[in-house]
């Protein structure tokens, strides 16, 4: 039977869970807050160049956001990215990048020829990539990424497992949950070689997934709000009404999918999930900055990915050879992130300037002049992904509410594969209900 579902929240989970409920034969209306569908991965400027709100690196394990991504933007899941092989790549001397082969002999040949890492160092690495496949998951909850890897070697910890667990989970090694970095290893590490590809955007975030999504929604029964807040809501007999700032609409089921922050108020409210939005008021979170700087000439970047570690870890990306619609001609675009806490956090435009040039000499010697485009810091981007974290499932003790979001119960960080996991599981749930 045809039914009328709200989602509240029009980020990558909510969109995620909208398409699945709309292939399913569903009414689906999004109410999205703010101006732009997209959540954290959204254009940010209304002219170019084109910028979001953070710089993402995917990979290609991150099958459902390419599955999603083609069913509403057909070629798109190739288009969308600049496909590059496991690169990590540091000024220092360390080279990491694996060759066009097979897997496993991808990894195996990544490690083997890779520049500044002892041979020893190497074997270190390979053995415990194929001890990753012999893990009966989830493994002992209560670890984090520093305790497992206290036996890897120095090298290998610094230029391989922390920039990738940084990353992919955003939490200092010290804290972040080893369960968790254990599956996104085993996942883009073990399968096929493109797996561990990394997937550099083409275009802005919005029009990445968001806005063809939203068309696609439209063309097939559904839609999406924008600019509409949802400020509570009543379970009235088997429907449920939702509040606007100026209205009310009823639905036969309602997904909550925005961030916990704003999960907790919608929440609380209702009888039987109070102790869910005390939990998530628990949460803890990590940061992201990202800047966007362009340099007034050239620069010839070997990868279109360069990574430093001291003292606090960068990753600059060539947004000139990812991003064709950003940059003019005889400029470098680049996009400079910092994940997880530290001292950038703290940082003015002025410290910016001198912490991305001091690198980028170590990579290119005399630099030309730059300016800042955007600086852009989110203090809550993502949880911080920690051992034995609490994640709540999809379910909630209310007929017909549902909750959808990268801080749910699911093997992924908060990561975009992560938010459109759990949009795809609550779209199930919810179908597996009525």
């Amino acid at each position: 039977m045809k039914q009328s579902i709200g989602i509240i929240g029009g980020g990558w989970s909510g969109l995620a869970a909208a398409v699945e409920l709309t292939l399913a034969g569903h009414e689906v209306t999004v109410y999205e807050a703010g101006k732009l569908l997209g959540g954290r991965a959204r254009c940010i400027t209304a002219a170019p160049p084109l910028l979001d709100n953070g710089q993402h690196l995917l990979v290609g394990a991150y099958r459902e956001t390419l599955r999603l991504m083609e069913l509403v933007e057909p070629g798109s899941s190739r288009s969308g990215f600049k496909r590059l092989p496991l690169t990590l790549e540091y000024p220092e001397g360390v080279s990491i990048r694996a060759p066009r082969l097979p897997a496993p002999f991808h990894l195996a040949a990544a490690l083997l020829f890779a520049q500044g890492i002892s041979f020893d160092d190497k074997l270190a690495a390979i053995r415990f990539m194929r001890s990753l496949k012999k893990i009966n998951f989830m493994p002992d909850n209560s670890l984090t990424v520093a305790e497992a890897l206290a036996n890897q070697p120095v090298a290998i910890r610094r230029y391989l497992w922390e920039p990738i667990c940084v990353a992919a989970l955003n939490t200092p090694v010290e804290k972040a949950s080893f369960s968790v970095f254990a599956r996104v290893l085993k996942d883009s590490l073990t399968g096929s070689a493109g797996n561990s590809d990394f997937l550099i955007p083409t275009r802005d975030l919005s029009a990445l997934f968001p806005e063809p999504a939203a068309d696609w929604l439209t063309e097939n029964g559904s839609r999406t709000r924008t600019r509409t807040r949802v400020t509570s809501l009543q379970n009235t007999g088997k429907k449920w009404k939702l509040i606007l700032e100026d209205g009310e609409v009823t639905h036969d089921k309602v997904i909550i999918a925005t961030a916990p922050v704003h999960a907790i108020p919608l929440l609380e409210q209702l009888v039987g999930c109070r102790e869910i939005a005390v939990k998530l008021g628990a949460l803890e979170y990590q940061p992201i900055a990202t800047v966007y700087a362009s340099y007034l000439e050239p620069l010839w970047f070997k990868t279109p990915l360069l990574g430093w570690v001291d003292p606090v870890p960068l990753f600059v990306f060539d947004l000139d050879t990812c991003r064709p619609d950003i940059g003019e001609d005889g400029t470098c675009t680049v996009a400079v992130v910092a994940s997880a806490e530290g001292e950038h956090l703290d940082w003015d435009d002025a410290r910016w300037m001198d912490e991305i040039n001091r690198r980028m000499r170590q990579a290119f010697g005399q630099l030309p002049p730059v300016r800042i485009l955007k600086r852009v810091t989110e203090k809550r981007a993502t949880f911080s992904c920690t051992p034995g974290l609490y994640r709540p499932d999809n379910t909630t003790p209310r007929d017909g509410l549902f909750i959808a979001g990268d801080y749910t119960a699911g093997p992924y960080p908060s990561t975009l594969e992560g938010a459109v996991r759990s949009g795809v599981q609550c779209a199930k749930t919810l179908l597996q209900s009525s």
